[in-house]
Parts: structure tokens; sequence; C-alpha cells
């Protein structure tokens, strides 16, 4: 840490923090996550209160240098978007505790007068996670939608920490009780409540002439164990300008994987594509240090493997039939088709051809386990496949550091979509489909007899298609697939694994002959597959 950092603990009034607030005075840093607390987490923390339980204390930060990092135009803080406070000669972030704050703020400003020089409140927002009350009959904190009316005990937490909203809200409603001693037992209550949110204390760890670097790594240290914070709202702080912001890029290019059902992946993975970009795996990648060395050099370097990425991923959904991120065996092989596309920006049908059968020898091998193992034969293997696409030297696709012993295909044992080998079995029954994102919307799992347990042999994985090829069974919604083994669909859906010696043994009311005759049938034409086509060894 610099020498010129200084920590600064201070003990304040939560009226206090409601106060700067309403003038404008907290930011929030780019690199800081969304609000992301549901409606219990909000109760919760005003039980804590009403209890005089602490709440943690809350991290502030002015960075070091005036502008030293970009003010997002949109800044929002609860329901409320914020305008910065001209006045103010330094930013003062907040740096942990949004949580607490957005919501502390939320539900203790009142919608209705609030510093409109300042604060524009966003209505939908308030009413989706606000709209808290205070229930004085049964003495807890409540939820109310907009729709509902709130009864006469029940008061809205912006009213118990203001006098004279508190008297309007008490005229209209506690005062028109019948039940006298009622009132009096309300208002007993509401101004024991009122003085403890007026008097609660929260304390400030003031964080001053911190760098953005020095801000990023204390965020990161706060939170790594708490909120899921991805690498790149980290980054996204050393990067910001008027023309390129990470998080808002990432946010668009998950938006833009929606049609191959890639939106679901992880950013993090995303975030190791563009790590990887820069000559090694991602874990032996500094870049922090990237960016302090050449920040241009690293926008304009993530903005290609952004385009990367989709490319890739277009790739593994029209020519591998990887319908979802789910169905994706090893996130290695995501990363190492992001840099082929980075490479090779224009491919050849050849070079497609060969980075399609390189996927299926790294799937059927269990590449990433068994052979590139660790991080040392991971790396040799990216440079050798890099260099491969590169042209630079004569060398095989495929990075084996034991040439003597053949690549083979592990035993199959049945899984979830988080083994590699279960995920190889799946996208081979796929892999004979004409896919597109225009044609197909992802892939369903169904069951061929119903009664049957889920096995390799009782489960089909169908493509969701929008019209034609296989419409019989995507125009309605079906338990199981035992009608197709009817005699009427004889010769047909081959593709399923379906025969006709399958529907004879439907037919004899043989069950098991049926699936033990479709698990020999899918066996033998992987086998083929891996054998033939691949060229490595099959175990069986």
């Amino acid at each position: 840490m610099k020498s010129s950092l200084k920590i600064d603990t201070r003990v304040r009034s939560l009226k206090y923090f409601l106060g700067e607030f309403e003038k404008g005075a907290f930011q929030i840093p780019s690199f800081q996550r969304d609000f992301l607390w549901e409606i219990p987490a909000i109760l919760q923390l005003f039980d804590s209160i009403k209890n005089k339980y602490p709440i943690g204390s809350i991290q502030f930060w002015q960075p070091a240098e005036e502008g030293e990092v970009w003010l997002d135009k949109d800044v929002k803080i609860g329901p409320y978007r914020v305008t910065k406070n001209s006045t103010e000669p330094k930013p003062i972030f907040i740096l942990d505790g949004l949580q607490r704050l957005s919501s502390l703020f939320g539900c203790l400003i009142n919608p209705e007068k609030y510093n409109k020089d300042r604060l524009d409140l966003n209505q939908e927002v308030y009413d989706e996670k606000f709209r808290i009350y205070y229930d004085l009959e049964d003495q807890n904190f409540c939820y109310l939608r907009r729709n509902v009316k709130p009864k006469q005990f029940q008061v809205p937490l912006y009213a118990l920490i203001n006098t004279t909203d508190f008297r309007k809200y008490s005229r209209q409603t506690i005062e028109k009780i019948e039940d006298e001693s009622k009132i009096d037992l309300y208002l007993s209550r509401a101004d024991v409540l009122g003085n403890i949110l007026n008097d609660y204390e929260i304390a400030s760890v003031d964080i001053l002439n911190a760098s953005v670097e020095e801000a990023v790594e204390i965020f990161w240290r706060v939170n790594k164990e708490g909120l899921e914070i991805s690498k790149d709202w980290i980054v996204n702080a050393l990067t910001n300008d008027s023309t390129f912001k990470l998080k808002d890029e990432m946010d668009l290019l998950i938006e833009r994987l929606k049609i191959y059902n890639f939106n679901g992946i992880k950013r993090d993975i995303l975030f190791n594509c563009i790590q990887s970009s820069f000559g090694k795996l991602s874990f032996d990648v500094d870049v922090v240090s990237l960016i302090k060395k050449d920040r241009s050099a690293f926008i304009t370097t993530t903005q290609k493997t952004i385009i990367s990425i989709e490319k890739a991923v277009q790739f593994l959904f029209e020519n591998i039939n990887v319908l979802s991120h789910k169905l994706l065996p090893s996130n290695w092989q995501l990363i190492f088709i992001v840099e082929f596309f980075n490479i090779v920006e224009e491919p050849t049908i050849t070079q497609l051809n060969e980075l399609k059968k390189w996927f299926w020898v790294t799937v059927y091998s269990n590449y990433f386990t068994l052979i590139a193992s660790n991080p040392s034969k991971r790396g040799r293997a990216f440079l050798q496949f890099k260099n491969y696409f590169k042209g630079i030297e004569e060398t095989e696709l495929i990075f084996n550091d034991e040439p003597n012993e053949p690549i083979s295909s592990p035993k199959y044992k049945f899984s979830t979509f988080g083994s590699v080998r279960f995920c190889a079995n799946v996208l081979f029954q796929l892999k004979d489909y004409e896919i597109s994102s225009e044609n197909c919307l992802g892939f369903e799992t169904i069951k061929l007899i119903n009664k049957e347990s889920e096995s390799l042999e009782n489960l089909v994985y169908l493509p969701i298609l929008i019209k034609d090829t296989i419409s019989i069974l995507n125009n309605k919604k079906h338990k199981d697939l035992s009608f197709l083994l009817s005699q009427e669909y004889k010769g047909k859906f081959s593709e399923l694994f379906i025969t006709d010696d399958i529907r004879d043994a439907y037919a004899d009311l043989d069950d098991n002959e049926v699936l033990k005759l479709r698990l020999k049938l899918i066996m033998e034409k992987e086998e083929e597959f891996v054998r033939e086509d691949l060229k490595i060894d099959y175990l069986k």
C-alpha cells in the first residue's frame, strides 16, 4: 500500500447517513455490484436495528486523485438514481456496505418528500422491494405490495424517523382507531422504534487517498467470501472511460449469447477467455499489470476477444450441437476455441473441420482431466494449439506428452451434465441434427418408457426445433416417448436410436429387452464414431 493511504474510523448516527445521502454525497465505484438483497434480508436488517444489534461497519473510499475513476452517469442506490454533488471536491464511494445502505436509504427516505435536486426515484424499483412497514400490533416488519392497503396500525418506516411525517400519518390512520387504549399503545410503540432508529449509530471505516488499484484490492478481499463477484466487475474499475466499460460490454455479450442458450454461463469463465487472450492461460495472466502497462492495448485485445467468444459459442452451437452451456464438457474447450477465433478471424472449412475433430477428441479422451491434466501440461497444450493454427511450426494439433500411449476414451458411466464423459454421449446422440440459432431453441430430455428409471438407454435427448424434422415430438408435451415404439412408426426415428427390433420387443411387453437393445445400439454406434471418425481407442 502507498504511504499516503490513510484509515479513519468513525461512528455516526443513521440519521446523519440519511442526510448525507440526500445531499448526493455518496457514489458507487464501477466495480461495485448491483443491489442484490431480497425482501427477507431487508426485514432482517431492520429487525437487527430494532434489537440494537450491530449491523457491521461501512467502508467508504475517497480516491487519491480527483477524476482517477470515471464516474458512472447512472448511479443507483436502492430505488434512487443519484446525481453527484458538484460541491464535493472528491467523490465518496461506498466500498463495502452497499446492500445495507441501499436498504436503509430505500426504506427510510420518504418517497413523496426527498431532495429532487440530487435524487430521482424509480417507483417500480421502490414498489418491488422497499415498501417496508412496521406492524404496531404484531411488532414486526413486513413488506406490502403497492395494491395492498396498509392496516391502520401499519406504519411505513420513513414516517417513524421523521416527527412531522409521523404526526401526519398518525392523524390519518392510527388516531382514527375506535379503541383509544389501542391508540395509546400503538403511539407508544411507534415512539420507541422511532427513537431507536434516530439514535442508532453505525461505524464506518473511511479509506482516504487510496488509488483505484488499492480500492479494488480492498473490495475484493472484503467481499470474496460473501457476495459472488465476477472478475470483470473488479477489472471494470481499471478500464472505465467514456467509450469502454467492461461490465457493460460483458452484459451485452451475455445478452447476445441468449440465442445459443449460453447466457447462463458464469461471467468468470468468459473473463478467463479474455485473460487467456494475452498469451497464457488465464491463471498465469496478471490483468491488473497488463492494464497498468498499456490500458489501450488491453481494451483493444478485450474487444477483439469478446467478438471471438461469440464466434466460439456460435461454432459450438451450430457445428457440434452444444445447445446449452450445460452441455459444454469443459470450460477449457471454450477458452481454446476462443483463442482459435482470435488467431483465425476468417477460418476455412478445413480449419473448422480440424477444430471440430479437436473438440470431439478432447471430449472423448477427457483431455483436460487425463492428458492436459495440470497447469503445466495445459499451458503446453495451449501453446501447441496456438502454434498449430498460426502455422509457426510443424506440429500435431493434439498435445500428448506420452506419444507411445494411445489416446483412448474412458468407459461410460451414467452421471450428470457436470461429467465430461456423460456430456460426450449426449452430444454424440445430438450430433446429426441440422442445427442453427434460427431453428433451434435448445434441447430437452424425455424418458423413452415412463415407468423405468433414468438411465442411458431410457433417456432420449431432443433438440427443441421451431419447425419441421421432428415436429411430431415438439408440437406436444409428452411424459415419455413410448408411443414411438408402436408399429405405426415402423422404420422411423432411427436418429433416436429406435429400431424395429426394439419395437418388436415392446410389442411383446418386454421392457427390459427394449432397453437392453437400445443400450447395445447406442454403445455400438458411439464406438464406431470414436474408433473410425476420431481414431482413438474405445473402452467398453
